[in-house]
């Protein structure tokens, strides 16, 4: 029996500045805990869900209750929230960065909240505090054509394909998510070795981390690159510059 491939929105971020680092998921065992409250957006090993990403998205979708004024009215949209995993891997301060419907905002929230604790990121091998993101698409119907988009500030796009939104569903949670053909790992060297820090951020000291959202198609092109937060409009276009170099992904699949 063939498995159904789908379009499938897919976030990244990204850190532009002085350094970047290649981060690693490896985590050695008995770590001190750090004495600083510091929080760290690049720790040298990041902070994950128990499971790891896909086990993540299968929490959300069962965790998931629509707020029931907010399908009547017919409300989707992107919510992304940036929080703290502390060194016990509880979440703490949640900081909506994109919103959508206040209802959608809310049961975003909830979720969050409602996650077990994360294994905590290390630095220079200790246990240490860290900032991460998590979006959420709220959709009322998978199967519907996607009707337009949520209000949101100004975004930059690269690879832009109108169409794709108009006349295919797009899916943010499947049973087998997309992949970068060589992994996560891989994925962080390319960025790494394509990124330019552009001259005149570099000049002003200006660095900070860029969440970008994209479209892998059927047949693993990326296409409809934009930024959902950024802190500096050329680092924002290095971003989707980069993003747009990338070869074609493994598709997400649905059984």
């Amino acid at each position: 029996m063939s498995i159904p491939k789908f379009l499938f929105v897919f976030f990244a971020c990204i850190f532009i500045g002085g350094f970047v680092a290649e981060h690693s998921v490896v985590m050695a065992q008995d770590a001190p805990i750090s004495n600083s409250d510091r929080i760290f957006e690049e720790p040298d090993i990041i902070q994950i869900y128990p499971g790891g990403t896909s086990e993540m998205h299968r929490f959300i979708a069962n965790t998931l209750k629509y707020p029931e004024d907010a399908r009547e009215r017919k409300a989707q949209g992107l919510v992304v929230y940036t929080f703290v995993v502390e060194k016990d891997g509880t979440l703490s301060n949640f900081n909506i960065i994109h919103r959508a419907d206040p209802l959608l905002n809310e049961e975003a929230l909830r979720i969050l909240q409602a996650m077990p604790p994360w294994r905590p990121a290390r630095h220079k091998g200790e246990i240490v505090r860290s900032e991460t993101y998590v979006p959420m698409y709220f959709r009322l119907n998978q199967n519907a054509i996607a009707s337009g988009k949520p209000v949101q500030p100004a975004r930059n796009y690269s690879k832009t394909k109108p169409e794709i939104i108009e006349n295919n569903t797009i899916y943010t949670i499947v049973d087998k998510m997309p992949q970068y053909t060589y992994g996560e790992s891989g994925l962080s060297a390319f960025i790494a070795r394509n990124i330019r820090y552009p001259r005149e951020a570099r000049q002003e000291g200006i660095e900070g981390r860029i969440l970008c959202s994209f479209i892998v198609a059927s047949d693993g092109s990326i296409s409809n690159i934009e930024v959902v937060d950024g802190p500096d409009k050329a680092l924002n276009e290095e971003a989707i510059r980069v993003l747009g170099l990338m070869p074609k992904w493994i598709p997400g699949e649905n059984n």
